[in-house]
């Protein structure tokens, strides 16, 4: 049971200066784009906002550890026209983890989805790959759900209740009561769950907008906090595509739940969610090696490289005369445009470790015309 809190004066908010907003981005760009603003009168909001903070270090770190994915998902809502309170939807429905697993047909991944539902808005749900727990692919399904039922209710705050109850549970209520009140939460006949969804939604929203009020400070991003998809050819290895984004294999999979198997389904929509420069040296990589063999064939799921043709036979090697002594392996090689470390090691079969050592270099960063040693 909820206990109502004293009601608390409201402090008056001034609108922040472009350098301001910049500064406090994505966090200005959220509360410039809510529509629900009722922070102060409603005691069952505020029990919420309250039970948010209540430590708010832990709230902050939570913000800290989901800031790369509100980010990407306010970036898409924006676009979309959804308001900025919904990008905290996911916080509210799983804490923004996007590997959130079902229990026997439970909701899955960061929000929240029935497999019916899912699979309703184009999400494939598989054994090889469940678009639940794919935080681009569940993305693009929350948005379509959310501009519909937008379509269906006009009222953003009917909108949470019927992503939280469904559709049809609002309508049959708006029947017994369709005067939906004064209140910030409408008066209508729901379940205490459904009218506790929208007071959260909204006390994360309020929490946000007066972070003070709270004694909270909103993480502010770093460059490693941008997000960016690369899509990759049908049965491209995980593994393989680890390494050219010169990334660990876990990190990629904590970005990309959704591919349970050790390559990615044709079935899939195979992009992949990565730190931007990660995304970038994947998708340099897969420029430069366009023809090389990253993807594998799978047999039991009927998987094949992105080419549709059989390979060609390999042409014959040209003879070698009798004691022909053979071409000295390169000892150095100059960058060229497009290259980047990964795809230099591959070239010469060694490892981007040794690269770095014989080197010398403390990152995977190269420059067009500089000269690197590629034996040891």
């Amino acid at each position: 049971m909820v206990t109502a809190l004293p009601d608390t004066p409201t402090p008056a908010v001034n609108a922040p200066d472009a350098s301001e907003a910049a500064l406090n981005e994505p966090w200005a760009s959220i509360v410039a784009s809510d529509v629900m603003h009722d922070c102060g009168d409603s005691p069952l909001i505020r029990a919420n906002a309250a039970m948010y903070t209540r430590s708010p270090a832990r709230f902050e770190q939570h913000l800290k550890q989901a800031l790369p994915l509100i980010t990407y998902v306010h970036k898409h809502l924006q676009q979309a026209g959804i308001p900025g309170e919904f990008s905290m939807l996911p916080m509210l429905e799983s804490s923004y983890n996007p590997a959130e697993p079902s229990r026997r047909g439970d909701p899955a991944g960061m929000w929240q989805m029935m497999p019916h539902t899912a699979r309703r808005h184009g999400i494939v749900v598989n054994r090889h790959y469940d678009g639940r727990l794919d935080p681009v692919d569940s993305t693009r399904a929350a948005i379509k759900m959310l501009k519909k039922l937008n379509r269906q209710f006009d009222d953003w705050r009917l909108v949470d209740m019927a992503y939280n109850s469904g559709p049809y549970t609002v309508l049959a209520a708006l029947r017994e009561h369709p005067d939906l009140g004064s209140r910030a939460i409408p008066n209508i006949p729901v379940s205490n769950t459904t009218r506790t969804h929208l007071a959260r939604l909204m006390a994360l929203s309020c929490i946000l907008r007066q972070p003070e009020r709270f004694h909270v400070q909103l993480p502010q991003p770093s460059p490693d906090d941008e997000l960016q998809t690369v899509e990759v050819p049908a049965g491209t290895r995980i593994k393989d595509a680890a390494a050219m984004a010169e990334v660990s294999e876990a990190k990629l999979r904590s970005l990309n739940p959704g591919y349970h198997a050790a390559s990615v389904p044709s079935d899939s929509p195979r992009t992949l969610l990565l730190p931007a420069g990660a995304a970038q040296s994947l998708a340099a990589a897969l420029a430069v090696d366009a023809s090389e063999p990253i993807a594998q064939v799978d047999a039991r799921a009927g998987l094949r490289s992105s080419d549709s043709e059989p390979p060609l036979p390999d042409e014959p090697a040209p003879p070698v005369q009798a004691n022909s002594p053979a071409p000295p392996a390169a000892a150095h090689h100059r960058v060229r445009k497009g290259e980047t470390l990964w795809s230099i090691a591959h070239q010469y079969h060694v490892s981007v470790d040794e690269l770095k050592r014989w080197n010398h270099l403390r990152d995977s960063d190269v420059r067009i015309g500089e000269e690197l040693r590629v034996q040891g």
